[in-house]
């Protein structure tokens, strides 16, 4: 009997922390033109995001005729800052080529973020979409 009641609080203990920590997605899209591409996330204070995966969906078309084929897309994560012209250190990047190679520069389960407004932004090539999933905790 002590077993079956550990088992079922310890079963609503876990029930419990994941229902606190839903998973969320967002998507970064470029256009055919080549514009936009990034989407805006925050993570509320007293908080932190965990990452769970972030899938490209590659086009290794060039948005200029004039310029060459990509031959890699890449995803990246960078926190927002507000005021300053400069581009801000990225927390996140992981690129696939056209030969189908995937690299990251840390693995995405490692990634925790801070409170804070985070940008994902998708690499320059027509109708091309990084898709992050997180949840905050």
């Amino acid at each position: 009997m002590k077993h079956l009641f550990s088992f079922l609080m310890i079963s609503l203990f876990v029930g419990m922390m994941q229902l606190s920590a839903q998973q969320q997605t967002i998507v970064a899209t470029r256009s055919a033109d080549c514009t936009n591409g990034t989407a805006e996330f925050v993570v509320p204070d007293g908080k932190i995001a965990k990452l769970y995966s972030l899938e490209i969906s590659t086009n290794f078309n060039t948005c200029n005729a004039s310029t060459a084929a990509p031959t890699s897309n890449y995803a990246v994560i960078y926190k927002k800052v507000v005021g300053t012209k400069t581009r801000p250190d990225i927390l996140y990047k992981k690129s696939v080529t056209d030969h189908g190679e995937i690299e990251e520069t840390n693995g995405i389960q490692n990634i925790k973020l801070p409170a804070g407004t985070y940008i994902l932004e998708m690499s320059k090539a027509p109708n091309a979409a990084a898709k992050l999933t997180y949840s905050i905790l």
